[in-house]
């Protein structure tokens, strides 16, 4: 849904307001029990609804632990409660997902990605200062929601369908096509389309009652409140502001007719009556050439252009005009499809796509319903021009045509994107062709939901848009979600676009000379590839023109770049990065012996492809008794994150808690998870639950390139993840002392989170960490300075026992901290006198990690710790004599050269010692006041 910032949508908010009799309320299942549709031949409401204008209403509705991470088991429960109403009343829907690109949207697209930004800074300050759930304003999707949703429906058997180039052209044609009855969202483009019924998406409330209660808008009602013809509607949209023609470029006109009209310009009902008032006064014989050169006051402003385009797009939608605009675009198709044939002639397929191999063949055909938008023609065929391949069918004719309900066929634009730019913006991806098989499968299993987006719009126009998420830009604990995870895409991308292969074909091609010289002959002949439609072989041309680029090492392999769009404090969506992709590590086949190979060693290649991109590949994480099948994408995720930061993210108590309430009975129980209340919801839970999350994201989007080696039905988040269940795992560990009582003492719950977790520690040399303390901007905030210390967040214990307010047990010590040698830290003793509010004295931890007083050693912005004698700072049996020879063994060590050299270059640059340096050493000292007999140190 486009922002409330543009004219064109504040009219949806007049719609609801302003105008009386325009906006009442309805009962979705009263108006199904009087529909009758004699297209399809049974009593049936059936509605189109638009997933992007609600995603809050199908995720539940509002529930303040939306932040967590995602309760996905009670969204589940919640959709299968509505489905179940649904059939009971003989109501139909179709659900439509943005997968498109829509390239002449990206401004908007942007401005909405920073609008969660901003929603995302607020929520996690609001974490940081009061550490409750924030209010309902600031919401924003949870990460993998619209996965999450997707693989929801497609298990309750709903209709799921992905736009492909227009989504709003797409979603109305396909309720024209289909016969339905209305479209159930929240847009402003939905009324001037005017649809056969609109609902709106955002009232959308199942009660307790059994009704499903919302509101339909009757645009009848809206044109007698503006006191304008519908057939005017598109002129108005265009003059308000759009995609097309923005806020800016009408901002003099704006402010001309507003003058003109005596109406207010910053208010939008002055601005919507001031532009319906200049609408209605055209003459009735007007043409839009005239029209925008009033507006614009030239005949050669380029707005001119713009403006005709928005009406012919708003047109494209409307009922008189789409089906004269779908049989042009047939036509359109048709002949270009020939000419297609008669020019190159080299490739045709006239067959279905085919189904993986990893996926029964029919199990897909059952589980989509019948309400799947018909294209009116077959796939057309591809042919392979000048490297690359193009459809058969039409170009994107860009924002002015719009498109049908069938979208367009399978095709790689080659025209130049028109957003935001990169450079000098003129970057076009060089990409290889993709088999034609493999691109038109990928082609139907997108537009029926079946695949992560991504892979659609990578293998035909090479570019990815990742959203913001739940993360910290400024207390680094940890890094960007997104960059995390690029390394994954990378492969992705290697697999995608077989650079194995090319790889293999330019080292052989390099060991036969002679080979070497026909290839260049026929090269100069034709700049044209071949490709084999059997198996999607590729032989790479010689050299590419000036529109791509070649990998200078070897000029015969192409290099593989996609467009990432990122946000980064550095670089806020100003423009793309450009990622080079990056070799698997062993010979991987090429995707369409991926997906279509149907072979045990394929099938064993599927999965290791999978495993490896997730440097998971290890015999530990195939073995069912370590790794349930459930649990294999949690696991890879989780292996990832060790591995690729080096234990530096995750702590050990962290891993067990994902680990735990995974295993967990309650992940299964919504209405326990409903009950279940949280004390407090910390900001770096919260990151971590993202973190995780995103990876799932990652990793399905991995299984899907591979083939599907891992069965969908098991990659449901709601099988391994809750994320009120993880805070509230994640709070205990604070307190318990070990696994055991995490578990709850349970054998053998405690014996499955051990397997696991060897499963995915194996093989992996980490560093470890100890508790983490409050970082030291936090130790500043308001809330820590009204907050104990040993009462906060974190896993600080005293030996002993200590706690505020308490007396000491024990021996009262004092101690120094000392790096490599030299002593940047002392304390005097605690005598056990009750500790004052926003006490930061400090403590041992029950790792034998201590809180610093000053020049703690960090890396990536946080505090590390290399310990020892755990036993020591618990105040074990051997505590007193392992501090003792410690103390010796320093001092000793001291006088040697080479302790004096690492001392000295620790003082230099603490940061480029080796980890053996950058120990800390924990030395306890007598002191006057306490005296220590040889019995205590004995203990």
């Amino acid at each position: 849904m486009a922002s409330g910032t543009m004219g064109l949508q504040s009219l949806q908010q007049l719609i609801e307001s302003q105008f009386a009799g325009a906006c009442v309320s309805v009962d979705l299942l009263r108006i199904a029990s009087s529909v009758a549709s004699p297209y399809q031949g049974r009593v049936a409401l059936s509605l189109v609804v638009d997933a992007e204008c609600c995603l809050d209403r199908l995720y539940g509705g509002y529930v303040s632990d939306w932040i967590c991470g995602g309760q996905w088991n009670r969204m589940l429960q919640f959709l299968a409660s509505l489905v179940q109403t649904l059939h009971a009343h003989n109501l139909h829907l179709a659900v439509f997902f943005n997968g498109s690109l829509e390239p002449p949207r990206m401004h908007e697209w942007v401005r909405n990605q920073l609008a969660a930004r901003s929603n995302i800074y607020q929520v996690l300050r609001h974490l940081h200062t009061k550490g409750t759930p924030p209010p309902k304003v600031w919401w924003v999707p949870p990460s993998t929601l619209r996965t999450a949703l997707r693989l929801a429906l497609r298990h309750l058997k709903i209709a799921v369908l992905s736009s492909v180039d227009d989504h709003h052209q797409e979603v109305i044609g396909f309720c024209r096509d289909n016969h339905f009855h209305g479209i159930l969202a929240e847009d402003a483009e939905y009324a001037i389309f005017d649809p056969p019924r609109y609902f709106s998406s955002k009232q959308l409330k199942l009660t307790y009652k059994g009704s499903l209660e919302t509101k339909e808008f009757i645009l009848d009602e809206v044109a007698k409140g503006l006191n304008l013809n519908p057939n005017r509607f598109c002129v108005l949209a265009a003059l308000l502001g759009n995609f097309l023609l923005t806020d800016a470029d009408l901002r003099e006109f704006h402010k001309r007719i507003c003058e003109e009209y005596q109406t207010p310009l910053n208010q939008p009902e002055g601005v919507i009556r001031a532009v319906a008032s200049f609408v209605r006064e055209l003459p009735s014989n007007y043409n839009l050439e005239s029209v925008g050169a009033k507006v614009f006051n030239s005949t050669t402003d380029g707005r001119v252009n713009r403006f005709k385009q928005a009406v012919n797009y708003f047109l494209n939608g409307t009922r008189d005009q789409y089906g004269r605009h779908k049989n042009s675009t047939l036509l359109r198709q048709h002949n270009h499809h020939h000419e297609g044939k008669q020019k190159h002639g080299n490739v045709t397929h006239e067959s279905k796509a085919r189904k993986l191999a990893s996926e029964a063949a029919d199990e897909e055909q059952n589980e989509i319903p019948d309400a799947v938008p018909s294209s009116g023609d077959q796939p057309p065929e591809e042919v392979i021009e000048n490297g690359g391949y193009v459809n058969g069918g039409s170009q994107p004719q860009g924002s002015s045509s719009g498109s049908s309900s069938g979208a367009t066929s399978p095709h790689r634009e080659r025209e130049v994107w028109g957003g935001p730019k990169s450079g000098e913006g003129q970057y076009q991806p060089c990409l290889p062709p993709v088999a034609a098989e493999v691109l038109r499968t990928a082609y139907e299993r997108h537009r029926r939901g079946l695949m992560s987006p991504y892979m659609y719009q990578l293998l035909t126009q090479g570019e990815i848009r990742l959203p913001v998420v739940l993360e910290d830009q400024c207390h680094r604990e940890v890094p960007n979600i997104q960059l995390f995870y690029r390394p994954v895409r990378q492969m992705v991308y290697a697999i995608l676009f077989n650079l194995h292969h090319h790889t293999f074909l330019a080292e052989k091609q390099r060991e036969q000379p002679h080979e070497k010289t026909e290839a260049n002959g026929v090269a100069n002949g034709s700049s044209t590839a071949s490709v084999s439609a059997s198996t999607g072989s590729y032989v790479p041309p010689q050299s590419l023109n000036g529109s791509g680029s070649v990998n200078q090492s070897n000029p015969l392999i192409p290099e593989i770049k996609i467009r990432e769009w990122v946000w980064t404090a550095a670089n806020p969506y100003r423009h793309p990065e450009i990622v080079v992709a990056a070799a698997v590590g062993w010979p991987v086949p090429t995707v369409h012996r991926l997906w279509f190979g149907t072979s045990m060693d394929d099938k064993k290649r599927r999965l290791r492809a999978f495993l490896s991109c997730l440097h998971a590949d290890t015999v530990l994480m195939l073995n069912p008794e370590y790794v349930p099948q459930h649990l294999l994408i949690l696991a890879c995720v989780l292996r990832y994150i060790m591995a690729a930061s080096q234990g530096t993210i995750l702590q050990k108590q962290e891993l067990d808690a994902l680990i735990v309430q995974a295993f967990a009975m309650e992940i299964t129980n919504p209405n326990y998870l409903q009950d279940l209340q949280l004390t407090k919801v910390s900001a770096r839970g919260v990151q971590l639950a993202t973190l995780v999350m995103e990876g799932v994201e990652t990793a399905l989007l991995v299984n899907d390139a591979c083939g599907s080696p891992v069965p969908w039905p098991v990659c449901c988040p709601w099988l391994f993840f809750d994320g009120k269940l993880f805070h509230t795992k994640l709070s205990r560990t604070q307190s318990v002392r070990d696994l055991h009582e995490l578990c709850e003492h349970r054998g053998d719950l405690i014996m499955k989170v051990e397997k696991l977790r060897k499963a995915i520690l194996d093989g992996l040399v980490l560093t470890p960490l100890p508790p983490r303390p409050p970082a030291l901007a936090q130790m500043h905030d308001p809330a820590w300075a009204s907050r104990d210390f040993l009462n906060g967040p974190f896993n600080i214990n005293l030996p002993g026992g200590l706690k505020r307010g308490g007396q000491r047990r024990g021996v009262a010590r004092g101690g120094q901290l000392e790096v490599a040698g030299v002593v940047v830290s002392s304390w005097v003793p605690n005598y056990g006198g009750p500790r004052g509010r926003g006490h930061m004295g400090p403590a041992a931890g029950r790792g034998g990690g201590v809180v610093p007083t000053q020049n703690p050693s960090q890396r990536n912005g946080h505090v590390h710790y290399s310990t020892r004698g755990g036993r020591a700072a618990r105040g074990g049996r051997r505590g007193g004599h392992q501090a003792t020879q410690r103390k010796q063994t320093s001092a000793a060590s001291a006088n040697t050269p080479a302790a004096s050299q690492s001392n000295g270059k620790a003082s230099v640059n603490s940061n480029e010692s080796s980890d053996t340096n950058r120990g800390v050493k924990l030395l306890t000292h007598e002191t006057t006041q306490a005296k220590v007999t040889g019995e205590e140190v004995a203990k």
